[in-house]
């Protein structure tokens, strides 16, 4: 412990008459901005657009000690004058793993001083979700409710909304620049937030400025820049090192001289540095603190350049600082390092146990040696990282430990009052001072505590801490806490680790005789599964369903019968997942579990709809709509209404019965479903209820609705990585194109989705992509590329058991005509007509329609005419427009041929009246005109370069181009992510796409095309 003494009158305070000189003249740091001059111009361009309320986001990025903070604080002071406010948060490397780390830093410098009105006032309505944060803000907000818990990824989109608010209401008052420093020990949870607040700024007198270590960017931060450099919302501000002259101004201004610095002090200045500003100060500030550099005569001099020490690393120059401080000052600092970056004064003083004035005294002195800088009144922080972890890195690990400890147990009584604000900073500590008990209770609370607020990354770490912790204490982990892990594993798209977890889970369970534990361990990992290998999938849900027989728990049979039953429907296998649902339902009725009831009959009339019995599948979920209604389950509500929305379209009841709704009927589910969704915060419930939305307006004919839902489904499906609602607002944006005959732009989307689907293994959405990717190369004149996708998804003569198969069987029927098939094509479409689920007899227009063209081409005109009639009067009934138009010229041509004129243009004005109503739905003038010329059968405009050159390699897009070229450099989808600045997951869809495209069956092959084809890559 520190030794407590006064210093009134100690001779030990000198530290030297060079240090005390340099105190009471000036620091040894740049005072003006040296090298950012291109930048000034741009900072006031960017400050001028925020003060005229458009919005935007910088960042400011380099190597460490480049001048970022320097950059932000001429920033900072320039927004100032204009009367802003500013918010600052910072990173720190320790709080990496903490959840909302920087937004909560500056949260707390936000709410230190202002009254607890004042602080009411800027909360709002989201006080509940910021004590979340700040548990100590309780005290001034007690009127905030507590709300009903939400699902991890809800909650965390409300607690988005919330912060966003409040930043937004503090705008409203005055201009707002938000700093958020070091963004490269950003926790994973804070990027995402930042992200939906750089969305969101545009409209609001908001400058979001970041700052990051150019040279420490890991995946997630590199993800975070690519997604705001994507979508335009970021200026960057790259600071490189500074140039001889710069270096040569910067210490003529530090020293004030009049006269230019010696060439060979320069070089050997620029030399050891390099140009780096906070390598330049640094050692700087080591020489004067040596005096090899001093102040004498009211100027500044130096030793001759052959007896000046110029350090050989900042190491070096920090401690030729720290050894100038007195022993108690070094003790207090490396108390002070082992705390972290940011250290409490009250702390510091706790764990010193020094007098106020003493630890005032000894944090000066650590200031008059620019070691230490002060943040507020109770906070202080080392100028700079690379001082506290040099610092630190001195210590044995001994020593660390039990420093650490200290820290901790004076923490947990100085905090015992507001404990749940500082658990973080405990399991850090506890676990560092190799506390294991402390160790293993605080970390594990933490990592739960990160995965509720689906800091997934965060809980990885503490909750992997927690383990270690347990290991050490020679107590084996319980299961509950390796799935923990395993669901963060898995929400990170880390497969391998989460089925480790799960396992783990499994065989713990097992040992300990835990029937409910190894019955979960099995459905984590059938869920798992679903993304790979669903055979493994269904083996762990029947492994999951036995398992719940022997524990003879009613309720867990009924919720593994419901998992098995979706993953058969999702297999091609909806009557045996029927029968399942069926029995799960069974036990929920006998139990009076009207949740799980609501549950079955929304799986239920899922399966109905997969299988293609609408009347059914509607009645099923009627039923669990009113129960989720009755139960208050809106996330359940969310869900049925999208399901009910989806199969009461016209385009989804394309190869089934038609349950008759109206435009406004069927479009009242999707609405009220996104519309609840986007109010409790759901982000997946929104991408459902939009793609419902795209679905039900496809299918009536308002095309630009169509559009702009699926649009608006897939960014939302982008945003939050949901890779089922990606692929399938590709499925409905290709199919919205194939509908209006705009063969590219369905390829565009369809071509992106089909490997997704293939990697998700349901058969559900690759018989859908597949059926509508024939189409679409149909109509590009591509019978080859149609057939190829229609073998991946079923043979031909297989009989249809889903609505997606039957899709496919009439693709395959449109395949033959185009083949000269007529006989196979009436045979299939025969086939499709006999085996209607639930049939009543009514006519289905789109087979009718394949039918009445292959009777048309085998002669039978008469018989063609006959389904034709019947299929325009159905296409009516149902109001399905982009059916409508193609069947009443499909007749017109009949009457043509069949010599009654005036009846042919009769109905060809049918069809155009049609075409144009839905041309006029479509606002985008190209695509409109593009819906024209195919509809009313203009010629074929030429190829534009771009699709020229798209068909001379195989179809492949000009990022799939330079994929296969880097492929034949021999890089490893890693090292091409790396080089494209792309995700992995990205680069494996695109060597998906190009292996499909080409029919392919290795990247060898590949390799081998994109040499002889001579690709080249952009980048070296």
């Amino acid at each position: 412990m520190l030794r407590r003494r006064r210093y009134d009158d100690a001779p030990e305070l000198e530290i030297s008459g060079l240090c005390m000189a340099v105190a009471a003249t000036r620091a040894v740091v740049c005072p003006v901005l040296v090298g950012r001059a291109q930048y000034v111009d741009a900072i006031e361009r960017v400050l001028d657009a925020v003060m005229a309320s458009e919005g935007t986001c910088a960042s400011v990025c380099g190597e460490a000690g480049i001048g970022k903070s320097r950059l932000v604080n001429e920033v900072q002071a320039r927004m100032s004058s204009r009367s802003a406010r500013v918010m600052q948060g910072h990173c720190f490397e320790p709080d990496a793993a903490l959840p909302y780390a920087p937004i909560v830093d500056m949260l707390r410098a936000c709410f230190a001083s202002p009254s607890a009105s004042e602080i009411a006032g800027c909360a709002g309505p989201d006080a509940s979700e910021l004590v979340k944060l700040l548990p100590e803000l309780a005290v001034v907000l007690p009127s905030a409710e507590r709300v009903q818990p939400l699902e991890p990824e809800q909650e965390k989109r409300r607690m988005f909304l919330a912060l966003a608010g409040l930043f937004a209401r503090i705008a409203a008052k005055q201009p707002l620049l938000i700093i958020v420093e070091d963004l490269h020990w950003s926790d994973d949870t804070s990027l995402e937030f930042l992200l939906h607040l750089a969305r969101r700024v545009a409209p609001l007198p908001i400058l979001l400025l970041f700052t990051y270590r150019s040279d420490e960017v890991q995946p997630p931060l590199g993800h975070f820049m690519a997604q705001l450099e994507r979508e335009r919302l970021v200026t960057e501000w790259p600071l490189a090192k500074l140039d001889p002259p710069e270096v040569h101004e910067m210490i003529r201004a530090i020293f004030d001289l009049d006269a230019p610095v010696r060439a060979d002090f320069l070089d050997a200045i620029y030399g050891l540095t390099e140009g780096n500003p906070f390598f330049i100060e640094e050692v700087l500030k080591s020489l004067v603190a040596s005096g090899d550099i001093f102040f004498a005569d009211g100027t500044w001099d130096r030793k001759p350049l052959s007896e000046l020490n110029i350090p050989r690393s900042v190491h070096d120059a920090v401690r030729v600082r720290t050894d100038q401080l007195s022993a108690d000052a070094q003790e207090l600092l490396i108390l002070a390092a082992v705390t972290g970056r940011r250290f409490d004064f009250g702390l510091l003083q706790r764990c010193s146990q020094c007098d106020e004035q003493d630890l005032l005294n000894l944090i000066k002195e650590m200031m008059a040696a620019q070691l230490v800088a002060e943040d507020s009144d109770d906070h202080f922080s080392f100028r700079h990282a690379l001082t506290q972890h040099v610092i630190y890195g001195d210590l044995l690990v001994r020593e660390r430990r039990v420093l650490h400890r200290t820290i901790a147990e004076n923490m947990r009584q100085m905090y015992a009052n507001s404990i749940e604000a500082h658990l973080a900073d405990l399991a850090h500590h506890f676990y560092e001072a190799g506390a294991w008990d402390e160790a293993y209770y605080y970390c594990r609370r933490v990592g739960e505590n990160a995965q509720t607020l689906l800091a997934s990354r965060a809980a990885v770490e503490h909750l992997t801490r927690a383990i270690e912790s347990a290991r050490h204490l020679a107590i084996t982990p319980p299961a509950k806490l390796y799935r923990a892990r395993g669901q963060a594993h898995e929400a990170l798209g880390e497969f391998e680790r989460a089925r480790g977890d799960f396992e783990l889970a499994l065989e713990t369970a097992r040992a300990a005789n835990d029937g409910l534990g190894e019955w979960q361990a099995h459905i984590d990992l059938g869920s798992l599964w679903a993304v790979r290998d669903y055979q493994k999938t269904g083996e762990s849900f029947r492994t999951a369903t036995a398992l719940a027989r022997t524990l003879g728990d009613q309720k867990l049979i009924g919720q593994s019968l419901n998992r098995l039953g979706n993953w058969l429907v999702n297999t091609g296998e909806p009557a045996e997942a029927l029968t399942v649902h069926g029995d799960a339902l069974t036990i929920f009725d006998a139990e009076g579990d009207d949740a799980g009831r609501a549950s079955t009959f929304d799986l239920l009339g899922m399966a109905q709809g997969i299988y293609g019995d609408m009347a059914r599948s509607k009645a099923a979920l009627d039923q669990s709509v009113a129960l989720f209604r009755q139960l208050g389950d809106e996330q359940g509500l969310v869900s049925s209404l999208a399901t009910r929305g989806t199969f009461s379209s016209p385009g989804m009841q394309d190869v089934a019965e038609s349950l008759h709704r109206t435009p406004d009927e069927s479009a009242r589910d999707p609405a009220e479903s996104a519309e609840l969704a986007r109010r409790i915060g759901w982000q997946s419930g929104r991408a459902y209820g939009e793609f419902t939305a795209s679905s039900v307006a496809s299918g009536f004919g308002d095309l630009g609705a169509a559009i702009r839902h699926g649009q608006e489904s897939l960014r939302i499906a982008c945003e939050i990585e949901h890779e089922q609602w990606m692929l399938g607002a590709r499925y409905n944006l290709g199919h919205a194109y194939v509908r209006m005959r705009i063969a590219d732009l369905a390829l565009h989307h369809l071509e992106e989705a089909l490997p997704a689907a293939r990697k998700l293994g349901s058969e559900w959405w690759l018989g859908n992509i597949s059926s509508n990717l024939a189409l679409a190369y149909l109509l590009n004149g591509d019978p080859a590329r149609a057939r190829t996708a229609l073998v991946g998804a079923m043979p031909r003569e297989q009989a249809p058991r889903t609505l997606a198969q039957r899709r496919v069987s009439l693709a395959w029927a449109e395949l033959a005509l185009t083949e000269g098939e007529p006989e196979v094509a009436l045979a299939l479409a025969d086939q499709l007509l006999a085996s209607v689920p639930g049939s009543t007899g009514q006519p289905i227009p789109t087979v009718l329609g394949t039918h009445a063209r292959a009777l048309v081409a085998l002669k039978h005109v008469e018989d063609a005419e006959a389904d034709l009639a019947a299929a325009e009067r159905e296409a009516a009934e149902r109001g399905d427009r982009p059916l409508l138009w193609q069947l009443q010229r499909a007749l017109a041509r009949i009457l043509d041929a069949t010599g009654r004129r005036d009846q042919a243009s009769s109905k060809r004005a049918e069809a155009d009246a049609v075409v144009a109503a839905l041309a006029a739905t479509i606002d985008d003038e190209r695509v409109r005109q593009q819906f024209l010329d195919a509809a009313l059968e203009a010629p074929a405009r030429p190829l534009s370069s771009r699709q020229a050159e798209k068909a001379a390699f195989g179809g492949l897009t000009a990022r799939e181009r330079e994929v296969a070229a880097l492929i034949a450099q021999g890089k490893s989808n890693r090292d091409i992510a790396q080089e494209l600045v792309l995700g992995e997951r990205t680069i494996e869809t695109h060597v998906g796409n190009i292996l499909s495209k080409l029919q392919f069956g290795s990247r060898a092959q590949v390799a081998a095309w994109a040499v002889e084809v001579g690709l080249r890559a952009k980048r070296a």
